[in-house]
């Protein structure tokens, strides 16, 4: 036999036991009502009860009174708390503490003498609210959390995160590298506040414009925060990745915007990642490196490198040419790499000619060359 469900928690703060007694018999009926005597203790048990979905206070109480309350709530930094609803249990205050009480946040007001329909309706008319801005919100976070694009026209981090698992698998795939860019328009947030956050807005909407122009259909431009963009160029090897660097510099530097009669100019700084250079293959990793790489050393108007570098796997063109001089030493640290190049063929192969012909075929192949 299933328990019957719990009903919507309610808590109420004030001083007086006759008031809570009050609101309780009102409200026991549809709400589960906990009550507290002063500010503190009203504190502590929203903090430790996280069920309460609304709080009735009055204003006037011992330890911490009604505003001290609320003005803890909107500034704790708790989502549940900053937003619960608050309604003041009023008495005999003027318009303008009332108009202190909305600004400090509360949301509705009752009176003692309130009855029992218009205290139910207004207690679940703020819950009902309050609800459907948490919903609203979730939506919006949920939309913005898998948004391709973003109101500047450059790919979103949900767009990077998903072009990048997939570069990285196929480069683990075959053999091939993936360089990331990490681009700083720098001192933007400086420039923002001057300029305000429409126009700032605008402004890198201009500069997706420039980098984009700049970039290969392969590569992806996004987004990340603030005057910060990321380039995922796959099958990039460094050195392409530093002339591309190259290029989106000196695009940042030559670009001229006019604002309120003025030339706005900007530098960039650029941090490059490489799957190959710095031994990562996850997402994540890879922007975390050119992430650290680029904040470690304040600059501007700069390119970061990977302090070291790897030989990169030789083709296999090349690997075949190397055999053939005998250069087996310069081939053998690139086996496991040839060989994903390597893979789909042999797949494909396998698949047409079974393993007993393409054995026989190798075998084949590797007399003759025997012979020679």
């Amino acid at each position: 036999m299933s328990s019957a469900p719990s009903l919507p928690r309610l808590l109420i703060v004030d001083d007086s036991r006759i008031v809570r007694a009050t609101v309780k018999k009102h409200l026991a009926d549809v709400y589960d009502v906990v009550e507290e005597g002063d500010g503190e203790a009203g504190w502590r048990r929203l903090q430790q009860d996280d069920t309460i979905q609304l709080m009735i206070s009055d204003l006037s109480m011992p330890e911490l009174d009604g505003l001290g309350l609320l003005d803890r709530l909107r500034a704790c930094g708790q989502p549940r708390l900053a937003q619960l609803p608050v309604i003041i249990v009023s008495g005999e205050e003027d318009e303008a503490t009332r108009e202190k009480c909305v600004a400090r946040g509360a949301n509705d007001f009752i009176t003692k003498s309130t009855d029992r329909s218009e205290m139910l309706a207004r207690v679940h008319a703020n819950i009902e609210l309050a609800e459907r801005q948490r919903a609203l919100e979730a939506a919006r976070e949920q939309q913005a959390q898998t948004a391709t694009h973003d109101n500047t026209g450059a790919g979103s981090p949900h767009l990077l995160s998903l072009q990048a698992e997939q570069a990285l698998a196929y480069a683990q795939r075959h053999g091939t590298e993936v360089s990331l860019l990490l681009l700083q328009l720098d001192r933007f947030d400086a420039l923002a506040a001057h300029v305000g956050p429409r126009l700032a807005e605008q402004l890198l909407g201009v500069f997706t414009r420039h980098l984009t122009a700049k970039l290969r259909r392969e590569d992806t431009l996004a987004h990340v925060d603030a005057g910060r963009f990321a380039v995922l160029s796959p099958g990039t090897t460094l050195d392409q990745a530093q002339v591309l660097a190259e290029r989106l510099r000196q695009t940042v530097a030559a670009a001229r915007v006019n604002f309120r009669g003025d030339q706005l100019s900007l530098t960039a700084s650029l941090a490059i990642a490489s799957t190959l250079h710095d031994d990562v293959h996850g997402a994540d990793a890879l922007f975390g490196v050119a992430r650290e790489r680029l904040d470690a050393v304040p600059s501007e108007n700069r390119v970061i490198l990977p302090s070291q570098r790897k030989q990169a796997p030789p083709g296999i063109a090349d690997a075949i040419a190397l055999l053939a001089r005998g250069e087996r030493d310069a081939v053998r640290p690139h086996l496991p790499a040839l060989l994903a190049q390597l893979a789909p063929l042999l797949g494909f192969a396998t698949q047409e000619l079974g393993t007993d012909v393409l054995l026989e075929s190798i075998y084949d192949a590797q007399s003759e060359d025997a012979a020679v």
